[in-house]
């Protein structure tokens, strides 16, 4: 009971120490403003896709500027990172508990909260506490996945709130269409044909409302071409499928040669067919379980892709060999396929933002392989492995995302903007925001910061003069033309970021910040003006 309480305390101080501590730190200038510029822009008055460029769902930007406007204007985007990583902690409780109900972790001696505070810190690792889609859409798929763990027979009600909360995590990423299908079958497979069929109406009743609301912003065509124009196929495949089964040849060739020798030998010493699978599963999946922790230790992004694999292997094992039924097993597929959804990502191809997925899983197919029973002091360094990889989690925020040593952001960002408030940043990074909140004084409402820099507009209350903020090739639904006459116009000032210029997606298009835009802004506009941070341009050289 005393260990009970113990790691429930230290979940909550965790996530305390996060919230309060961490969230002061680093301020990068790519990925932090991508949806508060968005957000801002409808605090304004603009329409997503009517009035702006924007490729994915639209829930989060909306549930953001909601956010915005709510909140106190000093020290906003302080609170906007204590709220980020609540509802992550609140994701993680959610999921666990969710877990404890369908397969009682009491019965397996396992402590909830001490897997909450592994599951927290391994997920987040030092991702930036940002509002991000995939951080909205975990939030809502983990209330959808604990009520369904408390729905002991159907209810409509409970069955209306789980399908509402499966379109709000599909409206947040694409990634997350999966979502409601996941969870249709998992209604066929608990409550049978009929109340999935009920459950199937419900979601496309709610889906028909969900497109009516994105009708009267713009037209479906538009949503459609707009929120599907930049992935492709080939990108899908890559982060969704090559990733997992082609991992890099140093690393995947000598996995490969360890379980088929594995897999030979013991079948060698055993005297065994080897037709008989099952004990070769159980060898494979142990081998790859160690795999995955002994990654945790060097690279965990990588690990997580392991420890997906070893989960699919081991669901496998308890179906075809423990001949578990899909009332057991599918709720590991739904946590699988969650984290499989997280990693469709370009910027972010693993499935580490739900590692407490994969965790929960490779828990419940290791009991289910009875060798804690057998071997106590596995459990126990289990539990000593578990416990180190979560601290090399927590190490990683010694260095936020894009930013340097935590101890070296000592310069505070509240004298830049008000919105700013409590948070530090390094020093070249101060003295850029000081000398663009300068150049915005000289040279008034009208400017542009190219291509990177998209949280400039919300900082100091500017209205965007541009259909996009993140000025990169990805972002701008290939309407090259209509940025450049945008930017051309003589009221507007660009200031193009030089350590752009000193970038090699300066040159390179294929690179994943390029900006096509900003090239053709430094060889083809006048330049008028020059900082230490930023060269300034007004109209083009020539018609």
């Amino acid at each position: 009971m005393k260990r009970h309480y113990f790691y429930k305390y230290l979940f909550f101080f965790i996530v305390a120490f996060y919230s309060l501590i961490l969230s002061q730190f680093g301020m990068e200038n790519y990925d932090t403003g991508y949806i508060p510029s968005f957000s801002w822009r409808i605090i304004n008055g603009e329409d997503a896709y009517q009035d702006f460029i924007y490729k994915g769902p639209p829930v989060t930007l909306y549930l953001n500027a909601l956010l915005m406007k709510l909140l106190p204007i000093s020290g906003q985007f302080f609170l906007f990172r204590i709220i980020t990583y609540v509802i992550f902690s609140i994701q993680v409780y959610l999921c666990v508990s969710a877990f404890d109900n369908l397969y009682d972790f009491k019965a397996i001696r396992i402590n909830k909260w001490a897997v909450m505070c592994i599951c927290f810190m391994v997920s987040l690792l030092n991702f930036s506490p940002y509002p991000w889609p995939t951080l909205d859409g975990l939030f809502f798929v983990s209330i959808a996945f604990w009520l369904m763990s408390e729905q002991k027979q159907f209810q409509f009600f409970k069955s209306f709130t789980i399908a509402f909360l499966c379109l709000l995590c599909a409206f947040t990423k694409q990634s997350f269409y999966l979502v409601p299908f996941l969870f249709i079958l998992w209604f066929l497979i608990e409550y049978g044909l009929k109340k999935a069929i009920i459950f199937s109406i419900l979601t496309l009743f709610l889906l028909s409302i969900f497109l009516l609301v994105i009708s009267s912003i713009t037209s479906l065509s538009n949503y459609a071409n707009l929120t599907t124009g930049e992935t492709t196929l080939q990108q899908l495949y890559n982060t969704g499928f090559s990733n997992y089964v082609f991992m890099p040849w140093h690393l995947s060739l000598p996995i490969f040669i360890l379980i088929g020798l594995s897999i030979f030998f013991y079948l060698k010493k055993t005297k065994q067919e080897f037709t008989v699978l099952a004990k070769p599963f159980k060898v494979v999946f142990l081998i790859l379980f160690a795999i995955s922790i002994f990654l945790s230790f060097f690279k965990i992004e990588l690990a997580s892709r392991v420890g997906f694999n070893t989960g699919c292997i081991g669901i496998l094992y308890l179906f075809f060999f423990k001949k578990k039924n899909f009332k057991y097993i599918f709720p590991l597929i739904v946590s699988l396929g969650i984290s499989w959804s997280v990693s469709i990502s370009l910027g972010y191809p693993y499935p580490i933002l739900f590692a407490t997925g994969i965790i929960l899983t490779l828990i419940i197919v290791l009991y289910n392989m009875e060798i804690f029973y057998f071997k106590v002091y596995i459990l126990s360094t289990l539990s000593i492995l578990l416990t180190s990889i979560a601290l090399v989690a927590f190490s990683y925020n010694l260095y936020p995302y894009r930013e340097k040593n935590i101890f070296n952001l000592t310069y505070s960002l509240g004298t830049i903007s008000p919105k700013l408030k409590y948070i530090k940043t390094n020093k070249e990074n101060f003295e850029k925001h000081l000398d663009l909140k300068e150049l915005i004084k000289k040279y008034g409402n009208s400017i542009i910061v190219a291509p990177n820099f998209c949280m400039t507009n919300y900082i100091f209350d500017k209205q965007s003069q541009l259909p996009a903020d993140w000025i990169i090739n990805t972002e701008v639904n290939r309407e090259f033309d209509r940025f450049i006459k945008l930017a051309a116009k003589k009221e507007n000032y660009v200031f193009l970021e030089k350590s752009f210029v000193k970038e090699k997606s300066f040159l390179v298009d294929e690179d994943a910040d390029s900006s096509y835009i900003g090239r053709y802004i430094y060889f083809n506009f006048k330049k008028v003006d020059e900082t230490e941070h930023f060269l300034i341009y007004n109209s083009l050289k020539k018609k």
